[in-house]
């Protein structure tokens, strides 16, 4: 009788590359604000004059914050952006910064 057996020695960071998302340094000029620009400031969307509320300053996106509209749109129902929700890592990040008092910085 032959009987066949192997070790099976796969590396998991390499099946499984790291999905880590860095929380340290949410700031609004350099994490939220290009989030923001990105998905939700493009044109026909949360921009000045449009019928949607605008998202293209630090006053306008507080505004929203503190109403709970970003929260609820983007973190809770998840319908925003219109296109696909953000990532989990830019969910992350914005209530990381939400949570951290949404501040200017």
């Amino acid at each position: 009788m032959l009987s066949l057996s192997s070790c099976y020695y796969d590396v998991e960071e390499e099946l499984y590359p790291s999905t880590s998302c860095d929380l340290t340094d949410t700031k609004f000029a350099t994490t939220v604000d290009p989030i923001i620009a990105t998905n939700c400031a493009v044109p026909g969307c949360h921009v000045p004059g449009g019928s949607s509320p605008d998202l293209t300053t630090y006053a306008t996106i507080k505004a929203n914050v503190d109403n709970g509209s970003i929260q609820q749109r983007a973190l809770i129902d998840k319908d925003m952006p219109s296109s696909a929700p953000l990532s989990a890592c830019d969910q992350a990040k914005l209530q990381a910064w939400i949570d951290n008092g949404a501040n200017n910085n």
